[in-house]
């Protein structure tokens, strides 16, 4: 498990993905919890979740949960689709990082040649791609590329 310091001075620990988002808590021990006269050992637990791709993150507050509880919802492969999942399963539809085509050029051949958000940049047709500094050299290459290229487009992933 990997760790990160939060601004409150508690380790984080990675609990599970969401896809390019981590979704981590800080855990300490709680006051015991009285019930029908027995102590019940108790954990304060501070959720936060950031995504890998903007960097952008989301702090919750802490809840106080019965310590067996916080041991098998932390080890639950389905952690993410609870409650504190949520902003990890919403955060990729909004990131302004998430990889998005931006231009599209056609080539002779009806091959396309596509341009993303991240200028990277790559025939469909005969497969050559390109990973520029700009969106405006990512355009020009794949403009370039589709004036030249007399590539068909490859018929992978397409089902008749």
């Amino acid at each position: 498990m990997s760790t990160a310091e939060t601004p409150a001075g508690r380790d984080l620990t990675l609990i599970t993905t969401a896809g390019a988002v981590d979704l981590m808590a800080a855990v300490t021990e709680g006051p015991p919890d009285m019930v029908r006269g027995r102590a019940i050992p108790t954990v304060d637990v501070v959720f936060a979740s950031r995504c890998r791709d903007c960097g952008q993150a989301e702090r919750r507050d802490s809840a106080n949960l019965w310590r067996d509880s916080w041991e098998s919802i932390s080890a639950s492969p389905h952690f993410a689709s609870t409650g504190w999942g949520k902003w990890a399963r919403e955060h990729p539809e909004e990131c302004p990082e998430r990889l998005r085509t931006i231009a599209r050029y056609l080539t002779a051949g009806g091959a396309v040649v596509t341009v993303t958000n991240r200028h990277d940049s790559s025939c469909d047709g005969c497969g050559q791609a390109d990973h520029s500094d700009s969106e405006p050299s990512a355009r020009e290459w794949a403009q370039s590329h589709a004036e030249r290229c007399r590539a068909m487009p490859s018929d992978e992933g397409d089902q008749a």
